[in-house]
């Protein structure tokens, strides 16, 4: 949505104080038609330095922005967009681990990699800190677009006893289907989106309403602000959106849709799909298409100039719900 800000009356005020110290005034000459032009130069500085905003503002959805800004980071540093999942589904053994003790392992040796890492050089790829950068692992996940489940969901363990032959048996293709697995898929998902929901209500927070100038910017503003989010509030959130869907129970959504769609009792309802990662509870959505904690959030700019430009390179549009930044490359630190 573009807002026209009625900047008359301010104008108007301003010109007047202006001319009553002394300003310009009306002349045909050059020279005070000249000071004329410096006059309203000092009085749009004037305007910005009481913080009266000019000309259009653009209101993007915050979401979009906000998840851009870390999938752009993951891109920067090397990051698959897979690599969290494969990392914390792994089988040591004695099961898959919980996704926030999974994700909390991998602190440690990211913090060795970073060390190793030239400080003007990772600057230049990230202002996050090896432990911002595991917590924004689970952004990640929420955020990036998927189609189809990455774990096998239907339960084919179990024979029908209408098909219970010999036959049957001798020919069944070997099931390949992990209870723990498919739970602790789930599990991940929807505390990520848990997790990213509060974490961006934070950040949103410390942006405030301050009209930023460009998209760019923004995305900057974002990682910034989580980075001051102490990492002891990020594992404090983390734990939390892990406790809270590792209780109750879980139910698939296998019609067909393409998507991977199931319910969490009580947390709610959880669809992933091309456009990342949306919660619905309540009966509205709280989290993704646009909204954090049930409510359509934005985020005020200038300019939306390198958005235009970003669509016209990738075809894709940075700051809506869907916005995701493409790339190969493998896991630097963690992996």
């Amino acid at each position: 949505m573009i807002r026209y800000r009625l900047v008359a009356p301010f104008m108007l005020g301003l010109m007047l104080a202006a001319c009553g110290k002394g300003g310009a005034s009306v002349s045909g000459s050059a020279s005070e038609t000249a000071g004329s032009s410096s006059g309203l130069s000092s009085i749009w500085e004037q305007m910005k330095s009481l913080g009266i905003e000019t000309g259009k503002t653009y209101e993007m959805p915050a979401l979009g922005i906000m998840a851009d800004a870390f999938l752009g980071d993951a891109d920067a540093r090397g990051i698959r967009l897979d690599a969290i999942p494969s990392l914390v589904m792994r089988d040591d053994g004695n099961g898959i681990a919980r996704f926030d003790t999974a994700l909390l392992a991998l602190i440690e040796p990211t913090a060795r990699d970073v060390a190793a890492i030239a400080p003007a050089e990772l600057a230049r790829a990230t202002p996050l800190d090896a432990e911002h950068m595991i917590y924004a692992g689970p952004i990640i996940v929420a955020m990036q677009p998927r189609k189809g489940w990455g774990v096998q969901a239907i339960d084919d363990t179990a024979i029908d006893p209408r098909f219970d032959t010999p036959f049957f048996r001798q020919h069944r293709r070997q099931s390949s289907y992990n209870r723990d697995t498919h739970l602790r898929y789930m599990e991940m998902l929807a505390a990520s989106a848990i997790y990213a929901n509060t974490v961006f209500g934070l950040i949103d927070t410390a942006l405030g309403t301050v009209r930023l100038a460009a998209p760019d910017v923004a995305r900057q503003k974002v990682l910034a602000a989580f980075q001051a989010i102490p990492a002891a509030t990020l594992k404090s959130i983390l734990v939390d959106a892990c406790e809270h869907v590792t209780h109750g129970s879980f139910s698939t959504d296998l019609t067909g849709s393409g998507n991977i769609h199931f319910t969490h009792s009580p947390a709610g309802d959880f669809v992933a799909d091309p456009r990342g990662t949306t919660w619905t509870k309540a009966g509205g959505i709280w989290f993704g298409d646009g909204r954090l904690n049930g409510q359509t959030v934005t985020i005020r700019l200038a300019s939306t100039s390198t958005l235009s430009q970003r669509q016209a390179q990738s075809g894709t549009q940075g700051a809506t719900a869907d916005a995701k930044v493409g790339g190969s490359g493998t896991v630097k630190p963690g992996q």
